[in-house]
């Protein structure tokens, strides 16, 4: 290979850049041009070149086009345009033979394509043997895999079917170099591993090994923050149990907490510190101070209430509010009940007093927990919630409710037990 060889560099990963001798070139402010889609097939197929028929469809999407053959010599002829004016070598850029079309090659340069040597590079390390070299072509590979492949055609037919494959690669790179960075106790590379992992993929779990990545690096309470915002992404948004794995990394954290601080000053400044913080959000926001949790919180405040009713002295009870349509029926279209739930949250926030507390529940429901509260003043407040929800959002809010009695509930569940046993 000649030494004074030039490098097209093609990255495809994350974003879709064409780098020459270190120069990136510019195609425009519109990202999801069509000429730039056939670009990004055309060298997504740079090793085998795509034919023609295909590439119609891809380009065009399936589209019925009055003149196919018309309709792709027009963009190509703008691709080549295109490429001549950012600066890239050759003198056609795009080759057609045979029906055919790959990339040009021009004399003294070299292509380089991230998701190529991501993959050929994967390919290496599934070979190896000895856990170093895997670990060592791994670690090149994951330093390419920069997102997901050309995330402004990531919806597309002819980048899915091979962004599945490489998502297949990397995960397999990521549980690797995972097991191999715990058994070293490299916690540092752990972290980066799975913070990038949690990047690129936000909805696969990375963010539990993350979790785990910063208890071991004895990061208790950045981990316990990660735990707090994993867990309402799983409680409220995904609406879905805490995965097991997330509930041990919790007991984790709470065993590392107990021993974070001896001194108890430095606690008080901290308790002190987030309640200040709490103030300044109520002071910026129209609200009375009912206080809202993540379910998982909200769990907690139960139990400790609960335990502690008869020394309490005091009546607390569980309300239930469920969103329904003008007929008392579920609302079936998503943006109207999200816009629902969001006033509700409002009337929830402005409605209740400063001891209760609520949490969301699912998509249409509330819990709250109305403490001091007797039984008949449940359904004024039911009313006082209903009337600000028709405020917030119009006349055909509805809102349905049931309530029961903390002192109530154990009597409950012993009854259902009998039954299951029975």
């Amino acid at each position: 290979m000649p030494t004074d060889e030039k490098r097209i560099v093609i990255q495809m990963l994350g974003q879709f850049a064409v780098s020459v001798d270190g120069q990136q070139l510019y195609f425009g402010e519109n990202s999801k041009a069509n000429f730039l889609k056939l670009i990004q097939v055309i060298f997504l197929h740079h090793e085998t070149g795509i034919a023609k028929r295909e590439l119609i469809d891809y380009v065009f999407a399936y589209k019925e086009l009055l003149d196919e053959n018309n309709s792709l010599n027009n963009l190509l002829h703008q691709a080549r345009t295109q490429l001549k004016k950012s600066g890239m070598p050759g003198k056609r850029y795009i080759e057609g033979k045979k029906g055919i079309y790959t990339p040009e090659r021009p004399e003294g340069y070299r292509f380089s394509y991230d998701f190529a040597d991501f993959r050929r590079l994967c390919q290496r390390a599934q070979e190896a043997v000895a856990p170093e070299e895997k670990a060592a072509l791994y670690e090149q590979a994951g330093a390419l895999y920069q997102g997901e492949l050309l995330p402004d055609f990531a919806t597309e037919n002819w980048v899915i079917v091979e962004s599945i494959r490489l998502k297949e690669s990397y995960d397999e790179l990521v549980r690797f170099l995972g097991d191999f960075y715990r058994k070293k106790q490299d916690y540092d590379h752990l972290y980066q591993l799975y913070a990038q992992a949690a990047r690129i993929y936000p909805e696969s779990g990375w963010q539990i090994q993350l979790i785990d990545a910063l208890i071991l690096k004895k990061q208790t309470k950045e981990a316990y923050e990660l735990y707090n915002k994993t867990a309402h992404y799983y409680l409220d948004e995904l609406e879905v149990p805490l995965p097991d794995e997330l509930v041990q990394c919790y007991a984790r954290i709470y065993e590392e907490l107990k021993v974070v601080s001896e001194n108890i000053g430095d606690i008080q400044a901290d308790i002190l510190k987030r309640d200040a913080a709490l103030k300044s959000c109520e002071d910026t926001e129209p609200r009375t101070g009912s206080y809202y949790c993540a379910y998982a919180s909200f769990i907690d405040v139960y139990n400790v209430l609960r335990r502690n009713m008869s020394r309490r002295g005091s009546s607390i009870f569980m309300m239930l509010c469920t969103l329904v349509d003008y007929e008392g029926k579920p609302i079936q279209n998503p943006e109207k009940l999200n816009a629902r739930s969001e006033a509700l949250k409002q009337a929830l926030y402005e409605g209740l007093r400063q001891g209760d507390v609520f949490t969301k529940y699912s998509s249409s429901q509330y819990l709250l927990l109305l403490i001091g509260t007797k039984k008949e003043d449940c359904s004024i407040i039911y009313q006082r919630l209903a009337r600000k929800l028709k405020e917030l959002t119009g006349p055909r809010a509805e809102l349905r409710y049931r309530i029961v009695s903390l002192a109530e509930i154990p009597a409950v569940l012993d009854k259902t037990k009998n039954v299951e046993n029975g």
